[in-house]
């Protein structure tokens, strides 16, 4: 079973809020069926649940009564892109559906503390194709916070056991800068060795959940605990499919090891 995150950014643009890359995620959807591995997936917020949450300060919690009716409109635009994701999926003949995080998750202080994995692990028994989301959620100390795919998705590895991760992004790989600074390259492998160094480098705050520089920090703590995960361009056809089936490609692979 592979740990599957699409990211916010391939799926939506993010310069336009509430828009859906329908052809992207079709063509996303064909290559996770023909690469015919057990999956359960996660989705990032996207233009859908970032701007709300950043125009809602949602990040440090609840603080003032008008933040209630940005709760509310975060979790209404992640459902509506959790549908369009799912129903997508189905069109191309995955049996996937949505789980709501915010029924299944809660938070500590921006820490995730439970993850009711039983929905999951029932559907992946079916042959179902369980699809999370970032979202927000419960938080025993702010009221709220937002929990970030790629946070959910070390909940997940701690919880299911994958064979493998991957994350599905529109770039390709972690970059030595970033993407927008002329000659910023690829880095191939990020291990005990280099992370500190390519930590360093990424910017960070990019959106509402910390951007590349919080992903790769988490895929890290995951790597700390004998799980590898591979960052991979899934706007390049082709790309997802082979990464899913584990064969060479172009990507970023945060080898497993010891971060400490």
């Amino acid at each position: 079973m592979i740990v599957l995150k699409l990211g916010g950014s391939l799926l939506t643009d993010k310069r336009r809020k509430f828009s859906f890359r329908e052809e992207v995620a079709r063509r996303v959807a064909r290559e996770i069926v023909q690469s015919g591995v057990e999956l359960v997936v996660v989705h990032g917020g996207g233009s859908f649940g970032h701007p709300l949450a950043v125009e809602y300060g949602l990040a440090e919690g609840i603080s003032r009564d008008e933040q209630l009716r940005g709760v509310a409109l975060t979790r209404g635009a992640m459902t509506r892109l959790n549908l369009l994701v799912v129903e997508t999926m189905i069109e191309a003949g995955l049996n996937a559906v949505g789980v709501q995080t915010s029924a299944i998750a809660a938070c500590e202080d921006g820490e995730l503390r439970r993850l009711e994995l039983a929905p999951v692990r029932g559907f992946l028994e079916l042959g179902i194709t369980p699809v999370l989301y970032g979202d927000v959620v419960l938080d025993s100390a702010r009221g709220v916070c937002i929990l970030s795919g790629d946070t959910l998705v070390a909940g997940l590895a701690q919880g299911l056991k994958p064979e493998r991760i991957v994350l599905a992004a529109d770039v390709d790989g972690v970059l030595d800068r970033s993407p927008a600074e002329e000659g910023a390259r690829l880095i191939p492998r990020i291990t005990p060795a280099n992370y500190r160094e390519v930590l360093a480098a990424l910017p960070s705050g990019e959106d509402a959940t910390g951007g590349m520089r919080r992903k790769l920090s988490e895929l890290v703590a995951i790597a700390g605990k004998g799980y590898s995960s591979v960052i991979v361009n899934a706007m390049v056809e082709g790309r997802l499919k082979k990464a899913l089936l584990g064969e060479r490609v172009k990507c970023t692979v945060v080898e497993r090891g010891d971060y400490r």
